[in-house]
């Protein structure tokens, strides 16, 4: 493009993904001074905390749009922020004008197209997933139905049939020399396995006493002594324990029959579980293959069979998500409303440049949840953007390094509390990062506050992301977007504080009110205030400059680093709210 064109030229001749660029390159045309020069043209999204985050420019010369100019000029793009031109252009003539205008509002629809197209994309991600699991599932159900019909059908033909040519055999005699006890044993035998059959489609105890009490007298029968510990709570729904009991009732009889005493323990968190054990040693591999039409049938109700070796022993561990207890709600869009440093985050993805793949794992990792880990705990009830996981395993160092795996069982874990005081080496163990609340916080309590962070949580999640591909791909200027992001982005500091509150290392000064000034339970200037939702502007302002005042003075007071940055993190907590209270909703672009 050498020559400045009217919009609807630029709008008919360019593709989408290059239509915002064309738009700014075009407007420095059409504004370029006498001399030939080209200003600047910049799009800023505007959040509020008055910050300004560029979104795209042209020319795109990397940090040159920091040097000072002797004008700069902001014009309003509704819904998105403002357009800067920098040096200020001479905007006299109504074509200018009209060109401007029409910029501005194409340039919003542009973005807000954009953003629709997100959120479509993001839809069809989410439908595809579902179709797929649907299919997988459908599979899985299928090979299951497969394994019970080639599974009673050996048990007739095959144990059934064999019992009664035993019974046939001995009743083959003369009636003076019929064996009665054997032939009574042989029947007996022959009832047990065509009762064992028929448990196996639909146990008579199962509907009305619940797969508990089923699995008791299951054990009760069994050839080897099982001993049976702890219990499933309240009833779950039908389809819950009958996958659940299916599962286990075949595990547990499967293991019963390599003999040797064995165990059977029960447990009821977000899911329920029993783990079977017996000291007879035993091939994992081989046992994993004798219950594998269990483990698919448990699979295809979205629960899980795992076999594995400990030391001498074996331990069948049978999991079934209980659909009735939510662990996980997403971040909720009030929530990032409340907290800029999301958003400006979230627009360092859609302009860093990422491949396809990066940039929607980013964009789903930015509304994730936050995973907490709760060990040797009741489960909390659940609040929006926390996914609970719970752990029966006592925490020490062997528990923190299978935590610090993001590969593991629970994946990549966000923050951890103990019910109980964690042994030694459990802290050191964590992998760095990770968020370990200090002893006696409750599960709930945990919950609670990682659900006030959980924006800034995920938005400095994917910012270390960010940084980690940036210094991989030594990509200069993403590193300098994420510099210039984390140095103007104070909810950062404040975050890195109620980090420090939540292990119990903050300095004394930090009490309760301090932390809410600091977010720990929201966002909202209200919240961070102390104050009611329905709080006028001069309460706010009144309670915005004594919170300055407070901090002002403590961090005039001498006293430890710690204590002193501390004081400075909340003093300039408190003068962001006193702005915020001061500053118009929607301030009128200006020059500057």
């Amino acid at each position: 493009m050498t020559a400045p064109r009217e919009v609807a030229e630029v709008l008919a001749s360019t593709p989408r993904d290059a239509l915002l660029p064309a738009l700014l390159e075009n407007l420095s045309r059409s504004v370029a001074a006498a001399d030939g020069s080209l200003p600047q043209v910049r799009l800023l999204r505007r959040f509020d905390d008055g910050h300004h985050q560029q979104i795209a420019a042209w020319p795109d010369d990397g940090a040159a749009h920091a040097h000072a100019h002797d004008t700069v000029e902001r014009h309003a793009v509704h819904g998105v922020g403002v357009l800067e031109i920098r040096p200020g252009a001479d905007l006299v003539t109504a074509r200018r004008r009209r060109l401007l205008d029409e910029t501005c509002e194409w340039i919003a629809a542009t973005v807000r197209a954009a953003r629709a197209m997100r959120t479509l994309d993001r839809a069809r991600r989410d439908a595809d997933q579902r179709e797929k699991e649907a299919e997988r599932a459908e599979v899985r159900a299928a090979r299951v139905r497969e394994g019970e019909r080639i599974r009673l059908v050996e048990t007739i033909t095959t144990a059934t049939v064999h019992d009664l040519a035993a019974l046939r055999e001995l009743l083959a005699t003369a009636p003076d020399d019929v064996d009665w006890p054997a032939i009574h044993a042989s029947a007996e035998r022959l009832i047990a396995d065509l009762r064992d059959a028929v448990r196996g489609v639909f146990p008579a105890m199962l509907p009305d006493r619940g797969a508990e009490e089923t699995l008791r007298e299951l054990a009760a029968a069994l050839p080897v002594p099982v001993d049976v510990t702890g219990g499933l709570g309240r009833r779950a729904g039908w389809d819950i324990e009958s996958g659940f009991y299916h599962a286990v009732a075949g595990a547990l009889t499967t293991v019963a029959r390599i003999g040797g005493r064995t165990s059977l323990r029960l447990h009821r968190a977000d899911a329920l579980v029993a783990r079977i054990g017996s000291t007879q040693p035993v091939d994992a591999a081989h046992l994993t293959f004798a219950l594998a039409v269990d483990a698919e049938r448990i699979a295809s109700l979205g629960g899980a069979l795992v076999a594995r070796e400990l030391g001498d022993a074996v331990e069948v561990e049978v999991t079934m998500p209980d659909r009735s207890e939510v662990t996980s709600l997403p971040i909720g869009n009030r929530q990032i409303e409340s907290r800029p440093v999301h958003g400006r985050v979230a627009t360092l993805v859609e302009v860093a440049g990422l491949p396809a793949d990066e940039l929607a794992s980013c964009r789903d990792a930015l509304v994730a949840p936050v995973t907490l880990l709760v060990v040797q705990g009741p489960l909390p009830a659940p609040m929006s953007g926390v996914q609970t996981v719970l752990c029966d395993a006592a925490p020490d160092g062997a528990l923190a390094a299978e935590i610090g795996d993001r590969d593991g069982r629970w994946g990549a874990v966000d923050a951890v509390v103990c019910a109980l005081a964690p042994r030694r080496g459990f802290a050191a163990g964590l992998r760095p990062g990770q968020l370990l609340f200090r002893d006696g916080v409750a599960p709930a309590e945990a919950v609670s506050a990682l659900a006030a962070r959980a924006p800034v949580l995920a938005a400095r999640r994917v910012l270390e992301r960010l940084a980690a591909r940036a210094a991989e791909e030594g990509s200069a200027a993403l590193r300098w977007q994420i510099d210039e992001l984390r140095a103007g982005a104070h909810e950062l500091a404040e975050d890195a504080l109620l980090d420090d509150v939540a292990r119990g290392q903050a300095p004394d000064i930090v009490d309760a009110a301090a932390a809410r000034l600091a977010g720990a339970e929201g966002g909202e200037v209200h919240v961070r205030l102390g104050l009611p939702a329905d709080a006028d502007a001069e309460q706010v302002r009144t309670e915005a400059l004594a919170a300055l005042a407070r901090w002002q003075h403590a961090a005039a007071t001498p006293g430890s680093a710690p204590r002193r940055r501390a004081a400075e993190v909340l003093e300039r907590s408190a003068a962001g709210l006193l702005a915020r209270a001061t500053r118009p909703s929607d301030p009128a672009p200006r020059a500057q």
